[in-house]
């Protein structure tokens, strides 16, 4: 009987729902030499009937008598396996294609390496991509892995390979309860293995409510790790083998007990200072007469800010209040349009050391307004402050697109929120699997409300002359995710190869191109005139966008209302109105940037050269900006959503 090079390890218990994913994962890897035990730890669902549809002479299953948990499972897998190597697998996650291939290489070329991990990143219940793990991502080399693994785990269990004789050797210790793979990681290095990482995500971790990892995590991790650690050191007293490795363990236990009691003192402190803070907060002898606040970041120039003010000055006759809770050092002109409608503040709230208690001053001062309303976008502060709001304050937010970091630090605040306000179906979806994902009530998705943003769109159709040099436009920041590099690569294509274009980089952008690239675009800066600004869009034919995450960019719906045809990456909101080749070109996502910017030469150079098609998509462009994009609905929505409950009271008191 041949042998083979690798056994891949993978228990299933009830695990239906992703199986099929977990199982195709592994037999469509590059590398083939395995074979692919996958032990049945009684289940009632139909995982077995999932497993037996596969006719592949790989698959061993082997079934429990009984549910014998994951431990016990592992361990009998390993006693089965044949293979010189084990590879761990779990039925919820998928492994990338190479996983194997690139981790069998690296065992034959690094004799002195003992087990090899691979790096991760989070999918939902849907697959996608949803995260990284800090610890994973953050500690890849021996050195590092061994500084971190006494403080806590950094190694994916299902992305592991390991030779057999050293893992039947060592096996998981029945009494390490859901930290089986921490515990063997800890006794590897304590005897001087050396473990490994590749510098690569070759495995899709799957977060969900029902897995192992997530149920004991519900649980205090410190608290986990510290049962975990102390059953370690125990051992290696008992036996004798108490090493420097060993003592640095037994040291963090400290640690993290130390930072577990601390966070109960703290916490007890900070509720009673809390309580301080607000009563002082609410003897300020100012009031806002209309009880209306709104918390943003900044008040400078881009996408987000403009649709804050558009907000705000739907509010106008309220004068409400407005906080910008992060120093903006050159405000701009949008400052003037907040100041127009709003009392603005942007002084009181930056002071780092301050922070807290500006938290606790401003609930305070804000709880002293009955029917207050607040509103807040895209800052922490805003959300740091809700539990010390009284329950009688209206809590409204706005998030522009999942991924920016507000649907994460929002999370344990998302009760006290009464509405959700989202520019895309997208946003909604994304937020509603994030739900299910963390175990949260998916009854607050109710609350999520569609409010699309606005822009000023012209009564008619201006045709765009027919000139032998088209004008592509890039409009935005130079933030990370715009990666504005890859539009600067897109220049030099088209210069390099001869087409008649002329690109041009509205924004503080220059030092986001490659110097390489920058002679073949022109750049203007920040506008801060919207005029100036719609003429460059009035001269425009195309607009050039190639971000890797979006909401639904206002700098679309402002190119559409002038008849500029985007050309963009289908991330975000964007495919929800940019009908590919009716109203702009959608660009698939493409990791390789690379071949994401031929793909965007090639849009560009297929209108070049079909001019009718591309003047019949600026006019489908205008007429869906007309009909979708108008500023009618907008300030009707925003005022139902944010005073409703107000405005009833208000008319009740009115008839009494």
């Amino acid at each position: 009987m041949i042998t083979p090079k690798v056994t891949v390890l993978m228990p299933v218990y009830n695990g239906e729902r992703f199986l099929r994913e977990a199982v195709e994962s592994i037999l469509n890897q590059s590398f083939s030499d395995f074979e692919f035990i996958i032990i049945n730890d009684g289940s009632s669902d139909h995982s077995v009937e999932i497993i037996t549809s596969y006719n592949d002479s790989r698959i061993n299953l082997v079934h429990n008598e009984k549910n014998l948990g994951l431990i016990a499972t592992l361990n009998r897998g390993i006693a089965l396996a044949k293979g010189e190597y084990i590879a761990r697998m779990d039925c919820d996650d998928i492994s990338l294609p190479e996983r194997l291939s690139k981790q069998i290489e690296y065992l034959e070329t690094h004799p002195e390496c003992t087990l090899v991990a691979v790096k991760c990143y989070f999918i939902d219940s849907v697959g996608e991509e949803c995260g990284f793990w800090n610890d994973d991502s953050k500690f890849t080399s021996y050195g590092e892995i061994v500084q971190r693994l006494p403080r806590a785990n950094c190694i994916a269990h299902p992305g592991v390979m390991i030779g057999r004789q050293t893992l039947s050797t060592y096996e998981y210790d029945p009494r390490q309860v859901n930290s089986e793979d921490y515990d063997l990681w800890l006794r590897l290095i304590a005897d001087g293995h050396r473990i490994d990482k590749l510098d690569e995500c070759l495995l899709k971790y799957r977060l969900s409510p029902l897995s192992i990892t997530f149920m004991s995590n519900r649980r205090n991790p410190d608290l986990k790790n510290v049962r975990t650690k102390s059953r370690f050191v125990l051992n290696r007293l008992i036996t004798g083998r108490f090493n420097c490795f060993v003592a640095r363990v037994f040291l963090n236990i400290f640690k993290d007990l130390y930072y577990f009691l601390g966070k109960l003192v703290v916490n007890q402190f900070v509720d009673s200072v809390a309580v301080i803070g607000r009563f002082i907060g609410s003897l300020l002898p100012v009031r806002n007469r209309s009880g209306l606040f709104f918390f943003f970041p900044f008040c400078h120039i881009g996408g987000a800010e403009r649709v804050h003010a558009d907000i705000v000055n739907c509010f106008a006759d309220l004068k409400p209040w407005v906080f910008f809770t992060k120093w903006s050092p050159r405000p701009g002109a949008l400052r003037g349009e907040f100041d127009r409608v709003a009392r603005t503040f942007n002084w009181c709230l930056r002071l780092k050391y301050t922070y807290p208690l500006s938290v606790w001053l401003m609930a305070g001062f804000i709880n002293k307004h009955p029917n207050s309303v607040v509103f807040g976008c895209n800052t922490l502060f805003f959300y740091k402050m809700l539990p010390h709001l009284s329950e009688d304050v209206r809590v409204v937010d706005l998030l522009h697109a999942f991924g920016g970091g507000s649907e994460d630090f929002s999370l344990p605040v998302i009760h006290h929120i009464d509405k959700r306000v989202v520019i895309t179906l997208q946003t909604r979806m994304d937020l509603m699997n994030q739900y299910r994902v963390k175990g949260i009530d998916t009854a607050l998705g109710e609350r999520i409300e569609l409010i699309e943003n606005r822009v000023d769109v012209p009564h008619e159709y201006r045709e765009k002359g027919v000139v032998e040099e088209l004008n592509i436009l890039y409009v935005g920041r130079g933030s990370e995710e715009k990666r504005v590099h890859i539009a600067g690569r897109v220049a030099a294509l088209c210069a390099s190869r001869k087409l008649p274009v002329t690109v041009t980089m509205i924004g503080n952008v220059t030092e986001s191109v490659a110097m390489s690239d920058r002679p073949f675009c022109q750049f203007t800066g920040e506008l801060t005139d919207q005029v100036e600004l719609n003429g460059y869009y009035e001269r425009a034919h195309l607009l050039l966008l190639t971000s890797s995450r979006e909401g639904f960019p206002l700098v679309i719906m402002e190119a559409m209302a002038q008849g500029v045809v985007p050309i963009s990456t289908a991330v975000g909101g964007i495919p929800q109105h940019v009908k590919s080749g009716v109203t702009g070109l959608l660009i698939e996502n493409l990791p390789n940037e690379d071949l994401l910017a031929e793909a965007m030469f090639a849009a560009i150079e297929k209108l070049t050269n079909n001019r009718d098609q591309m003047m019949t998509m600026s006019r489908n462009a205008y007429d869906y900006a007309r009909d979708n994009f108008g500023g009618e609905r907008f300030c009707r929505l925003y005022r139902s959503t944010l005073l409703a409950d107000i405005e009833n009271h208000r008319n009740g008191n009115a008839q009494g």
